[in-house]
């Protein structure tokens, strides 16, 4: 069971996907999203970041997708030439149920989810889950020229949180994250992460394979 409430929140359509629970880097430049932060600042309130449909980030209006993350700023800082660098984190999902075109920026009236804790999920998938993050980790540290003999990561013990995790580690393309993003049901979440987390390890493996095969047959 989900709960929902319903609020007008600012909107920053962007070419990524935030996930509960994630963080973002922002450099803000362009006079209405200044506004939206200072707006944030004064009243201490959260802004919500959609991956972008149609569009695009700078300039003009760009249509976002139904479903994003709310966000709150947890650091801020000032730059040269009038920009802003600052670092949100994902906290929940939200429906937009209207765009709203009153200010500068665009405003969502949209529905807020706040996942019950009453699902839970079987011990199998958290090894699974746990097997999952640690190859897919081992997969990461190897190709960028680390090694490691046994990558341990620990999970969140909620179903909800355990889910955002996994699909963070997800390398995908937007439209994989999104659809992980929209998905409303924890179980099937989780089984979407790790199908992705397990393809990506093992083309990530092969990759690295072949790259010492070639390293050491030019030897």
């Amino acid at each position: 069971m989900v709960n929902k409430e319903t609020h007008k929140i600012p909107l920053f359509p962007l070419s990524t996907v935030l996930f509960p629970g994630g963080t973002i880097p922002l450099q803000i430049f362009e006079d209405r999203y200044h506004s939206m932060v200072q707006d944030c600042l004064d009243t201490d309130s959260k802004f919500g970041i959609v991956l972008i449909k149609e569009g695009q980030e700078v300039g003009g209006n760009a249509v976002p997708h139904k479903v994003g993350t709310l966000a709150k700023i947890t650091k801020i800082r000032k730059l040269s030439q009038n920009r802003l660098y600052l670092t949100a984190v994902g906290e929940t999902r939200f429906n937009i149920i209207e765009l709203i075109q009153d200010k500068a920026y665009l405003e969502g009236l949209v529905e807020i989810h706040n996942p019950s804790t009453e699902e839970n999920i079987e011990e199998q998938s958290l090894k699974e889950a746990e097997t999952a993050a640690s190859r897919h980790l081992k997969a990461i540290v190897s190709m960028n020229g680390g090694w490691v003999k046994k990558a341990q990561t620990p999970l969140p013990t909620d179903p909800d949180q355990l889910s955002f995790f996994l699909a963070q580690l997800i390398q995908g393309s937007n439209k994989v994250r999104q659809t992980i993003l929209e998905e409303t049901s924890i179980e099937k979440r989780i089984e979407i992460c790790l199908f992705h987390l397990l393809t990506e390890s093992k083309s990530i493996f092969r990759t690295l394979n072949i790259d010492l095969l070639f390293k050491f047959s030019r030897n």
